[in-house]
């Protein structure tokens, strides 16, 4: 790579950090770029090491006649001009250009691109995710991690594990063992899960009474979305080896991490009751790898039914497990705390100066979810070999796990 061309690619690296509000960096070094698409429009694959960081930009190559249109209305995604055998370029950021994201999509499967929507789903720094229909949903990371990452590994593991509540990993995009992206198999009709418990809390607060009474009751999706998350379960606990673990170690774990963030929670009315009888039960069950962050974010629904939609972060550190391990009451105890937070922002949404008093119906529609979502859970067929049969000590975890959870930043 020359010199000249060098310092060009920097240069859309800069401008590029300047798309996402990044603070310059002191230096840039070139670690890869190659043409995935040459010509115009083309495709300019560059990974760069900022600071500690290793950046991953797809630069979209347009003729300097070209009209560009970009996914956002009034998003900027121009990144700069590069000069290469083609001639002269504008290059774009081609996750935000609405030409050239699909363009992408088709050349990591290697088919040839055919018009159709294109809509972002996802924009931060873990993931750009951009939806092309009937194309599939092509996910490509901002930041590289060293070696494959463990969301991508979740998502492959429970596809060949049978598991069919995720969008299938049709093409894993992968440079010298870094996960690039991955495309996806299209997922019809969804709708993600928080917006579907927030509608049916809309129509609760707007409507009163009983939450099974209410237009938009959420109950029967509730116990179909506790159904999948147990399957998800039982397929992890096929894909990865499971190990066991004394349950008084994950109360040890849960405490630490409620006294770190608020040490008052422990001296809540029941708390010190709630860890001392667990403690006392002194039983061991199994860790398995573990969503580790499942909230109603993560989840659509589709006509399919329900579906993991999102697999980062793809499992946390619990306690002395192995990476990625924990009991599977964790991602329970993750969706639980999902349904209060969504019952809290719907109320403030409706009544932001409290008024209306919609606590009392706000706890209604949670007991009524909580319960559906937990009875399609514990009555999936299998899920007892891993949260044991003690249905009490079950209920007891899960809570003293999600007042962990509650301490945890969103």
């Amino acid at each position: 790579m020359t010199a000249g061309r060098d310092q060009a690619l920097r240069t859309l690296v800069e401008a590029w950090l300047g798309l996402r509000r990044i603070a310059p960096a002191d230096e840039i070094t070139i670690v890869h770029a190659e043409e995935l698409r040459p010509g115009r429009p083309g495709l300019l694959d560059i990974v760069a090491q900022v600071g500690e960081r290793r950046a991953h930009i797809v630069a979209g190559l347009r003729g300097v006649a070209d009209e560009p249109h970009f996914l956002r209305a009034g998003e900027e995604a121009a990144l700069g001009l590069l000069d290469d055998e083609h001639g002269l370029a504008v290059c774009t950021d081609a996750l935000r250009d609405a030409q050239l994201a699909p363009l992408l999509l088709a050349t990591v499967r290697g088919v040839e691109t055919r018009p159709g929507p294109v809509a972002v789903l996802r924009d931060d720094d873990d993931s750009t995710v951009i939806d092309c229909g009937d194309r599939g949903d092509l996910m490509v990371f901002p930041w590289l991690i060293a070696g494959p990452r463990p969301d991508v590994d979740l998502m492959v593991a429970l596809d060949e594990a049978g598991f069919n509540h995720v969008a299938a990993p049709l093409v894993r995009w992968v440079w010298e063992g870094h996960d690039l992206g991955v495309v996806q198999e299209p997922l019809a009709d969804r709708s993600g899960g928080w917006a579907l418990a927030l509608t049916s809390l809309r129509d609760f607060y707007a409507s009163g009474g009983s939450p099974e009474a209410a237009g938009g009751d959420f109950g029967a999706e509730a116990r179909a979305l506790g159904t999948m998350t147990a399957r998800m379960h039982l397929a992890l606990d096929s894909a990865f080896l499971r190990h066991h673990e004394r349950v008084a170690d994950w109360v040890d774990a849960a405490e630490a991490t409620i006294a770190a963030a608020d040490a008052s929670l422990l001296e809540a009315p029941g708390v010190a009751d709630l860890v001392k009888w667990i403690r006392e039960s002194d039983g061991r069950l199994p860790v398995i790898r573990t969503h580790g962050d499942f909230h109603l974010g993560r989840t659509s629904r589709t006509d399919q039914g329900w579906v993991v939609c999102d697999c980062a972060p793809g499992g946390v550190l619990h306690g002395d497990s192995a990476p990625g391990r924990r009991t599977p009451l964790g991602d329970v105890a993750d969706l639980l705390w999902s349904m209060h937070q969504a019952s809290r922002v719907a109320a403030a949404e409706r009544d932001p100066t409290g008024r209306l008093g919609l606590a009392a119906l706000g706890q209604a529609w949670e007991a009524r979810n909580r319960r559906a979502f937990v009875t399609g859970y514990l009555g999936t067929p299998g899920i007892g070999g891993l949260v044991g049969p003690d249905r009490d000590l079950v209920r007891r975890l899960v809570s003293f796990l999600e007042l962990a959870r509650s301490v945890r930043a969103s």
